[in-house]
């Protein structure tokens, strides 16, 4: 009888773990990374950097240390448009964007613009996304920086990127890099072009 009332304690444990771990399953729905989809490997000699696929040959390419993106390229039709060699990439394709001016994101108070200090804080696989996080550091305080990068860009879209900003202070706005304010357009719902991210709504970035 003692061993009966052990089993079915151990049977009831285990179904209490199984269910909880499922809980936590539906809560935090990462996925693993796909490495035909992200490549974190450093991609054209640039260190700390990744890479992300959208669609079937589009390819973006980030400067993790300066949370941007350095290029933008298609792949060539029936190729892969990254090349892996030991533990690094290169890109392959024709590009639709680079950045060689290691450009960097600055804060708006009014007329004047501060200087930023940026953390990656990493990336995570979801279900029709990529998304990455950053912290942004200023004389003041912090900004926390959310990009989601669509699996597939909306149609009629080219390189469809998405980014959010939390805890700015009323009167400031966040400017893109040079590079990336001049090539890329920057829209807030509903679809009206912008200059800088504002409030905490996700705006989108397209190359026209």
């Amino acid at each position: 009888m003692t061993y009966s009332l052990t089993a079915i304690s151990t049977l009831l444990l285990m179904l209490m773990s199984l269910a909880a771990l499922q809980a936590e399953e539906n809560v935090t729905p990462a996925l693993p990374f796909a490495p035909q989809v992200i490549s974190r490997l450093s991609l054209d000699g640039k260190p700390r950097s990744l890479s992300i696929k959208q669609g079937t040959d589009l390819w973006l390419g980030y400067d993790l240390e300066r949370a941007t993106v350095l290029k933008a390229w298609q792949a060539p039709t029936g190729k892969p448009g990254l090349l892996k060699s030991g533990f690094v990439t290169r890109s392959a394709g024709t590009t639709a964007f680079e950045d060689k001016a290691d450009s960097a994101w600055e804060l708006q108070r009014g007329d004047k613009t501060v200087p930023l200090s940026i953390r990656y804080l990493g990336c995570s696989h979801r279900k029709d996304h990529i998304e990455l996080r950053w912290e942004l550091l200023h004389n003041a305080g912090k900004l926390n920086l959310y990009e989601r990068v669509p699996l597939v860009a909306p149609k009629d879209e080219r390189f469809s990127r998405e980014l959010r900003v939390e805890t700015l202070a009323v009167g400031e706005a966040l400017l893109l890099p040079s590079a990336a304010r001049k090539a890329w357009k920057l829209t807030s719902n509903p679809d009206a072009t912008v200059a800088t991210l504002k409030g905490t709504e996700w705006q989108r970035l397209t190359l026209p």
